[in-house]
């Protein structure tokens, strides 16, 4: 028998692959040494181009960053869609199972990490911080009414917003301090204390307390 018949990549499809495994290497480079020490040399290097299909591609740094930062999102957006539309009709989940979501698959990750430190050369550098912004608006969007249709909460309620992007501050912050010092244990012993936070009070959450009768409140 012959070898099977692939069909051959357009050219917009090469382009396309070629984009994607540059951002994930400058994701994984960022997560590896860090901002300040990537350069487009090694982020060539992981991704195994020349330097001069990078710069057919991206025409600067902070054009690549803001492309691998778009990339990731994308990521992120196609997961979350996917975890949520495998809900049951009428089925939701508690803050508990969604905080333990997120932790698992955003913020204990390298591509976090990788995040994290293009958020902060941003703030010293104003063209990347608009890129970095714009995209990153869009996403919180579809995040928040993902996340919130979730726990069968309205997106429109503001109390509900402001309690998920406090739950994301708190694992964030955890994240960070985990990212210089990797002691599982603590990290352990603190998300076990906000997982038992939320727990306690699931019934208080503006999802829950905006369902309940007038005198429950």
């Amino acid at each position: 028998m012959g070898k099977p018949h692939r069909a051959r990549q357009s050219q917009a499809e090469k382009s396309a692959a070629m984009q994607r495994r540059l951002c994930e290497a400058t994701l994984e480079t960022l997560a590896e040494v860090g901002y300040e020490k990537l350069s487009t040399s090694l982020v060539c290097e992981k991704a195994g181009v020349s330097r001069g299909a990078m710069t057919h591609h991206f025409s600067s740094r902070n054009a690549l960053f803001a492309a691998a930062f778009a990339h990731l999102l994308t990521q992120w957006r196609n997961e979350r869609e996917a975890y949520v539309s495998s809900l049951k009709p009428g089925e939701t989940m508690s803050i508990a199972e969604q905080t333990e979501y997120l932790w698992k698959r955003v913020f204990a990750t390298p591509s976090y990490v990788a995040s994290l430190e293009l958020m902060l050369a941003a703030r010293m550098d104003d063209s990347l911080g608009q890129s970095l912004r714009a995209i990153l608006g869009e996403w919180r969007d579809v995040r928040d009414t993902l996340l919130i249709k979730a726990l069968g909460g309205d997106p429109n309620d503001a109390a509900s917003l402001q309690f998920l992007r406090l739950n994301s501050c708190m694992l964030r912050g955890i994240a960070v301090h985990m990212s210089f010092d990797d002691n599982e244990s603590e990290r352990e012993t603190l998300l076990q204390a906000w997982r038992d936070f939320l727990e306690a009070n699931s019934d208080r959450l503006p999802w829950h307390a905006a369902k309940k009768p007038p005198h429950e409140t």
